[in-house]
Protein backbone atom coordinates (compact mmCIF):
# COMPACT_ATOMS: atom_id res chain seq x y z
CA UNK A 1 0.00 0.00 0.00
CA UNK A 2 2.88 2.47 0.91
CA UNK A 3 4.30 1.83 -2.38
CA UNK A 4 1.29 3.65 -4.03
CA UNK A 5 2.19 6.71 -2.54
CA UNK A 6 4.09 9.11 -5.25
CA UNK A 7 6.90 10.82 -4.01
CA UNK A 8 5.63 14.41 -4.98
CA UNK A 9 2.39 15.63 -5.57
CA UNK A 10 0.78 14.20 -8.76
CA UNK A 11 3.46 11.03 -8.87
CA UNK A 12 0.54 8.82 -7.04
CA UNK A 13 -1.46 8.25 -9.61
CA UNK A 14 0.41 7.69 -12.60
CA UNK A 15 2.16 5.04 -10.47
CA UNK A 16 -1.29 3.41 -9.23
CA UNK A 17 -2.60 3.53 -12.85
CA UNK A 18 0.82 1.70 -14.08
CA UNK A 19 -0.26 -1.61 -11.94
CA UNK A 20 -3.59 -1.68 -13.76
CA UNK A 21 -1.67 -1.63 -16.88
CA UNK A 22 1.16 -4.14 -16.59
CA UNK A 23 -0.70 -6.64 -14.22
CA UNK A 24 -4.03 -8.31 -14.09
CA UNK A 25 -4.20 -9.60 -10.85
CA UNK A 26 -2.91 -6.55 -8.18
CA UNK A 27 -2.48 -7.62 -4.51
CA UNK A 28 -2.16 -4.82 -2.15
CA UNK A 29 -0.60 -5.83 1.14
CA UNK A 30 -1.36 -4.28 4.23
CA UNK A 31 -3.67 -1.77 2.47
CA UNK A 32 -3.92 0.26 5.78
CA UNK A 33 -0.82 2.04 5.57
CA UNK A 34 -2.47 4.00 2.56
CA UNK A 35 -4.20 5.82 5.88
CA UNK A 36 -2.66 6.66 8.90
CA UNK A 37 -3.54 5.18 12.42
CA UNK A 38 -6.71 7.38 12.78
CA UNK A 39 -8.06 6.14 9.49
CA UNK A 40 -6.54 9.48 7.89
CA UNK A 41 -5.14 10.45 4.28
CA UNK A 42 -2.75 12.65 3.41
CA UNK A 43 -2.36 14.05 -0.58
CA UNK A 44 -0.27 11.28 -1.37
CA UNK A 45 -3.01 8.57 -0.26
CA UNK A 46 -6.01 10.72 -1.78
CA UNK A 47 -4.29 10.59 -5.19
CA UNK A 48 -3.80 7.39 -4.56
CA UNK A 49 -6.82 5.82 -3.37
CA UNK A 50 -8.73 8.07 -5.82
CA UNK A 51 -6.81 6.42 -9.11
CA UNK A 52 -7.34 3.19 -7.39
CA UNK A 53 -11.40 3.88 -7.85
CA UNK A 54 -11.02 4.77 -11.08
CA UNK A 55 -9.20 1.66 -12.10
CA UNK A 56 -11.47 -0.74 -10.21
CA UNK A 57 -14.68 0.86 -12.12
CA UNK A 58 -12.75 0.96 -15.46
CA UNK A 59 -11.04 -3.11 -15.12
CA UNK A 60 -14.10 -4.52 -12.92
CA UNK A 61 -14.44 -7.16 -15.24
CA UNK A 62 -10.80 -7.63 -16.70
CA UNK A 63 -8.93 -7.12 -13.68
CA UNK A 64 -8.85 -8.60 -9.99
CA UNK A 65 -7.52 -6.21 -7.16
CA UNK A 66 -6.78 -8.49 -3.75
CA UNK A 67 -6.48 -6.13 -0.37
CA UNK A 68 -4.79 -8.02 2.26
CA UNK A 69 -3.63 -7.19 5.96
CA UNK A 70 -4.67 -7.60 9.52
CA UNK A 71 -7.68 -8.21 10.75
CA UNK A 72 -10.93 -10.45 10.74
CA UNK A 73 -13.24 -11.52 13.00
CA UNK A 74 -10.46 -13.08 15.76
CA UNK A 75 -8.96 -9.75 16.23
CA UNK A 76 -9.77 -7.17 18.85
CA UNK A 77 -12.17 -3.89 16.84
CA UNK A 78 -8.85 -1.94 18.26
CA UNK A 79 -6.32 -4.53 15.90
CA UNK A 80 -8.59 -4.58 12.88
CA UNK A 81 -6.68 -2.56 10.75
CA UNK A 82 -8.24 -3.46 7.50
CA UNK A 83 -11.62 -2.77 8.71
CA UNK A 84 -10.12 0.84 9.79
CA UNK A 85 -8.81 1.11 6.06
CA UNK A 86 -12.52 -0.30 4.73
CA UNK A 87 -14.51 1.84 6.62
CA UNK A 88 -12.14 4.87 6.24
CA UNK A 89 -12.92 4.79 2.46
CA UNK A 90 -16.32 4.17 0.76
CA UNK A 91 -15.24 4.27 -2.46
CA UNK A 92 -13.01 0.97 -2.52
CA UNK A 93 -15.52 -0.37 0.21
CA UNK A 94 -18.74 -0.38 -2.57
CA UNK A 95 -16.09 -1.76 -5.35
CA UNK A 96 -15.47 -4.77 -2.85
CA UNK A 97 -17.25 -7.84 -3.60
CA UNK A 98 -16.25 -10.51 -1.71
CA UNK A 99 -14.21 -10.80 1.81
CA UNK A 100 -11.94 -14.29 2.79
CA UNK A 101 -11.23 -14.53 6.60
CA UNK A 102 -7.79 -16.54 6.99
CA UNK A 103 -7.89 -18.16 11.00
CA UNK A 104 -4.41 -18.11 12.49
CA UNK A 105 -2.34 -20.46 12.99
CA UNK A 106 -2.55 -23.23 15.78
CA UNK A 107 -0.05 -23.64 18.17
CA UNK A 108 1.62 -26.63 16.51
CA UNK A 109 1.30 -25.38 13.05
CA UNK A 110 3.50 -22.42 14.62
CA UNK A 111 5.68 -24.54 15.97
CA UNK A 112 6.51 -26.40 12.01
CA UNK A 113 6.67 -22.89 11.48
CA UNK A 114 9.86 -22.42 13.55
CA UNK A 115 11.27 -25.74 12.58
CA UNK A 116 10.66 -24.80 9.17
CA UNK A 117 12.52 -21.99 9.06
CA UNK A 118 15.15 -23.12 11.37
CA UNK A 119 15.92 -25.60 9.04
CA UNK A 120 16.27 -23.43 5.63
CA UNK A 121 18.72 -21.12 7.53
CA UNK A 122 20.71 -23.69 8.40
CA UNK A 123 20.01 -25.15 12.07
CA UNK A 124 19.65 -27.51 14.28
CA UNK A 125 16.92 -27.66 16.63
CA UNK A 126 17.85 -29.68 20.16
CA UNK A 127 15.82 -32.41 21.20
CA UNK A 128 12.32 -31.47 23.12
CA UNK A 129 12.63 -28.13 21.87
CA UNK A 130 9.03 -28.72 20.91
CA UNK A 131 7.87 -29.18 24.40
CA UNK A 132 9.61 -25.46 25.36
CA UNK A 133 8.02 -23.68 22.10
CA UNK A 134 4.95 -25.11 21.61
CA UNK A 135 3.46 -23.60 25.52
CA UNK A 136 4.92 -20.45 24.01
CA UNK A 137 2.82 -20.16 21.05
CA UNK A 138 -0.11 -21.52 22.36
CA UNK A 139 -0.03 -18.61 24.79
CA UNK A 140 0.39 -16.31 22.31
CA UNK A 141 -1.96 -17.37 19.70
CA UNK A 142 -4.79 -16.12 22.19
CA UNK A 143 -3.50 -13.04 22.59
CA UNK A 144 -5.56 -10.05 20.82
CA UNK A 145 -1.68 -8.51 18.81
CA UNK A 146 -0.76 -12.26 17.71
CA UNK A 147 1.39 -11.66 14.91
CA UNK A 148 0.95 -15.62 12.83
CA UNK A 149 3.76 -16.60 10.67
CA UNK A 150 6.16 -13.99 12.13
CA UNK A 151 6.06 -14.72 15.66
CA UNK A 152 7.85 -18.13 14.53
CA UNK A 153 10.99 -15.79 12.97
CA UNK A 154 10.87 -13.54 15.57
CA UNK A 155 11.48 -16.31 18.14
CA UNK A 156 13.91 -17.80 16.12
CA UNK A 157 15.85 -14.62 15.75
CA UNK A 158 16.05 -14.50 19.37
CA UNK A 159 16.97 -17.84 20.01
CA UNK A 160 20.49 -16.97 17.56
CA UNK A 161 21.17 -14.51 19.88
CA UNK A 162 21.59 -16.27 22.79
CA UNK A 163 23.39 -19.14 20.40
CA UNK A 164 25.76 -16.92 19.30
CA UNK A 165 26.17 -15.96 23.04
CA UNK A 166 26.62 -19.39 23.94
CA UNK A 167 29.55 -19.51 21.22
CA UNK A 168 31.44 -17.09 21.47
CA UNK A 169 31.85 -17.62 25.11
CA UNK A 170 33.19 -21.08 24.39
CA UNK A 171 36.51 -21.84 25.72
CA UNK A 172 36.97 -23.84 22.67
CA UNK A 173 39.76 -22.17 19.94
CA UNK A 174 37.57 -24.37 16.76
CA UNK A 175 34.11 -25.05 16.76
CA UNK A 176 32.68 -27.94 14.12
CA UNK A 177 30.07 -26.55 12.08
CA UNK A 178 27.12 -28.75 13.67
CA UNK A 179 28.71 -27.12 16.92
CA UNK A 180 28.33 -23.55 15.37
CA UNK A 181 24.60 -24.20 13.61
CA UNK A 182 22.82 -26.38 16.62
CA UNK A 183 20.81 -24.19 18.52
CA UNK A 184 20.57 -26.03 21.66
CA UNK A 185 17.82 -26.23 24.00
CA UNK A 186 18.97 -23.55 27.05
CA UNK A 187 18.89 -21.18 23.94
CA UNK A 188 15.28 -21.17 23.45
CA UNK A 189 14.30 -21.72 26.86
CA UNK A 190 16.14 -18.51 27.44
CA UNK A 191 14.97 -16.62 24.24
CA UNK A 192 11.11 -17.67 25.42
CA UNK A 193 11.90 -16.13 28.77
CA UNK A 194 13.06 -13.05 27.53
CA UNK A 195 10.60 -12.99 24.76
CA UNK A 196 7.11 -13.56 27.77
CA UNK A 197 9.17 -10.58 29.72
CA UNK A 198 9.14 -8.72 26.51
CA UNK A 199 5.45 -9.26 26.32
CA UNK A 200 4.66 -8.58 29.92
CA UNK A 201 6.32 -5.29 29.54
CA UNK A 202 4.68 -3.84 26.85
CA UNK A 203 1.43 -5.07 28.34
CA UNK A 204 1.95 -3.15 31.31
CA UNK A 205 3.09 -0.16 29.07
CA UNK A 206 -0.15 -0.27 27.30
CA UNK A 207 -2.22 -0.44 30.32
CA UNK A 208 -0.71 2.68 31.97
CA UNK A 209 -0.67 5.14 29.12
CA UNK A 210 -1.82 8.75 29.87
CA UNK A 211 -3.34 10.68 27.59
CA UNK A 212 -6.32 11.02 25.34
Amino acid sequence: GAELKGKYVGHSAPKTKALFENHDIIVIDEAYSLVDARGEDDSFSREAIAQLIIEMEKHSTDKLVIFAGYGGRMVSEKNDKMREFINANPGIRSRITSTFYFPSYRPEEMVQIFERIAKTQGYYLDKGYEKVVFPYFEKRSKASDFGNGREARSLLENVTIFAAKRIFSNEKKKLDREEVQKLSLEDIEEAVVQMKHSDSMWEIGRRNVIGF
